[in-house]
C-alpha cells in the first residue's frame, strides 16, 4: 500500500514538474520571439527614420551660383573671402527654387553669423539660424564646421551675414564715427571714469566652403 502511495506521488510530482518546466519553455520562447520581433521593427524603423539627402545642390554642377567662386568649388583648400567692411555677406544663388532641409559650413574665420533665406513671396530675407558662441574648436581658433539641419525651407538664394569674425578687433573710442559699428557703451576702464564705445574694426571674412541639401527622392 505505501509502496502504491510512493508511486502515485512520484507520478504526480513528476506530471507537477514536467507541466513546470513546459510552461517555462513556453515563456522563454514566446520573450525571446519577441525580443527579436522588436530587434528586427528596429532596424526597419531605423532605416525608415535615417534621412536620405540628395546631392549636394550648392556646387556649380547644378548651376548655382556663389558670389565668390571658393565658396561652392568643391574644393576646401580654397577659401572664399569678403573685404573688411560692416557689412559681409556669402550668398548662394540656385538655378531655381529648391527645397533646404540641410547645410553644411566649412569654416574659415566666422564668429558669428546668421544664416537668412530669400523669401520668394515677399522677396525679403529671413533669419532661420544664428550662430552666437564657438564649439568643438579642436584646438583652432574658429569652429572648423558648422552643421544645420532638420531645416525647412524653400528659397533660391542662401546667405551667411556676417557679423564678427575671430579676426575682427575691438576698439576702444569716445567719439563715433560714421559707419562705425558700435558693439555696447561702457563709462569706466578699469575703475576710473571714462565713457567711452567699442567699436568692431572689421577683418577679411573667410569661408572654405558650403554644402547644402535637400531631401533625396524615393525611387
Amino acid at each position: 500500500m505505501i509502496h502504491k502511495h510512493t508511486m502515485r506521488l512520484q507520478n504526480v510530482l513528476h506530471i507537477e514538474f514536467t507541466s513546470s518546466f513546459t510552461i517555462c519553455r513556453n515563456i522563454f520562447l514566446s520573450v525571446l520571439l519577441l525580443f527579436v520581433c522588436l530587434q528586427l521593427n528596429a532596424c526597419r524603423l531605423a532605416q525608415v527614420l535615417s534621412t536620405q539627402y540628395s546631392e549636394n545642390i550648392a556646387t556649380a554642377n547644378y548651376g548655382t551660383e556663389a558670389n565668390h567662386p571658393g565658396l561652392n568649388d568643391g574644393n576646401l583648400e580654397t577659401i572664399a573671402t569678403l573685404p573688411a567692411k560692416n557689412d559681409r555677406n556669402f550668398i548662394i544663388r540656385f538655378a531655381e527654387i529648391h527645397p533646404v532641409r540641410k547645410i553644411i559650413i566649412h569654416n574659415g574665420n566666422l564668429f558669428r553669423f546668421q544664416m537668412e533665406y530669400l523669401n520668394s513671396e515677399t522677396d525679403k530675407w529671413e533669419a532661420f539660424h544664428s550662430v552666437i558662441q564657438r564649439r568643438n574648436l579642436e584646438g583652432k581658433r574658429a569652429q572648423p564646421t558648422f552643421v544645420i539641419d532638420r531645416l525647412d525651407i524653400e528659397t533660391k538664394m542662401i546667405r551667411i551675414a556676417v557679423s564678427r569674425t575671430v579676426d575682427d578687433i575691438i576698439v576702444n573710442k569716445v567719439v563715433v564715427d560714421k559707419g562705425d559699428k558700435v558693439v555696447n557703451r561702457r563709462m569706466t576702464i578699469g575703475n576710473q571714469y571714462y565713457p567711452h564705445y567699442r567699436v568692431v574694426r572689421p577683418s577679411i571674412a573667410q569661408v572654405r566652403e558650403i554644402e547644402i541639401y535637400h531631401l533625396a527622392k524615393n525611387n
